[in-house]
């Protein structure tokens, strides 16, 4: 039987492929210091590096919701803020408008006053974010606050044509919030915006008894507005913590896929130095039984 040359020099070609293959793969591993560069290298964990990976996505995304939630919120904080202070300045005037002391002059001045805190309040009303307004609900295109004018140019009256209630987003793991004020928080600014147009007609009368009965609404829309901050500031609590969990979770999900990828150094360089020697004697063993008078013999003679 010829024993064929080609055979035994493939057989030892292809034992040396392979060692020097386990060699580039252990230098590569210690050069990057990642352990899977490939699906094939540890399939079973590469397998729940993905998975690490795909929830390490959604966690990003649920941190985007919870950034823009929180501004969205930031914005409305400040909006009604504004409209607390336009209501302070509001019963400072009933106060000076019902005093019986109250001239035909200071009526008109405290009107022109109420001209621009009406106009302040509107504005503020149909504050946008993003180009997009935060006190419509899911009306965000157009301004829910639509007002009424007279001839001179004053408001005298406002409407809010926005929707019951507004999106909402995942901030959190399982956890979905709406950074909007509902339609019946939004619909009491509208209230608002009208006691403020009634008390100055109370001033445009220069009745101090008109304008002390506008005090009672106005009370009542200010504690609207207070009990909206406070919303507001509440949901901002439960955002902040949201986003302090998501990091964490991320972190950690960073931690775990840092694990499965890293590469261990210690046993990696032992790894590559077994190799080394592996592949050294490959080639010595190889260059040895190939040099053999016998098999040279053998492999001759049938």
């Amino acid at each position: 039987m010829r024993i064929a040359t080609q055979t035994i020099s493939d057989t030892m070609i292809q034992q040396i492929q392979t060692l020097s293959a386990q060699q580039a793969q252990y230098q590569q591993q210690l050069s990057s210091g990642d352990r899977i560069t490939n699906p094939s290298d540890d399939p079973s964990a590469m397998n729940q590096v993905l998975n690490m990976q795909s929830q390490m996505q959604s966690l990003q995304q649920i941190s985007s919701n919870n950034s823009t939630a929180t501004a969205i919120t930031q914005q409305s904080y400040s909006a009604l803020n504004n409209l607390q202070s336009i209501s302070t300045s509001a019963g400072e005037l009933v106060t000076e408008g019902a005093s019986g002391t109250t001239s035909p002059a200071d009526y008109a001045a405290y009107s022109q006053q109420l001209t621009q805190l009406i106009k302040q309040a509107l504005d503020t009303a149909n504050t946008q974010y993003n180009g997009n307004y935060i006190f419509g609900g899911t009306q965000t295109t157009t301004p829910p606050f639509t007002a009424t004018y007279d001839a001179s140019g004053n408001v005298t009256g406002v409407t809010y044509t926005g929707t019951a209630s507004g999106i909402s987003m995942e901030t959190g793991q399982g956890n979905t919030v709406s950074p909007y004020t509902d339609g019946a928080t939004n619909q009491q600014m509208a209230d608002f915006i009208n006691n403020l147009v009634t008390l100055q007609s109370a001033m445009n009368s220069a009745s101090p008894t008109a304008v002390q009965a506008t005090q009672s609404s106005l009370q009542t829309s200010e504690d609207n507005v207070i009990t909206a901050v406070s919303g507001i500031g509440a949901v901002q609590s439960g955002l902040q913590a949201d986003q302090a969990l998501n990091q964490s979770a991320f972190t950690s999900l960073q931690g775990l896929v840092s694990t499965d990828t890293s590469t261990d150094v210690a046993t990696t360089t032992v790894q590559f130095s077994q190799a080394q020697a592996a592949y050294q004697a490959a080639l010595e063993a190889g260059a040895k039984i190939m040099a053999d008078p016998l098999i040279n013999l053998l492999t001759a003679v049938t």
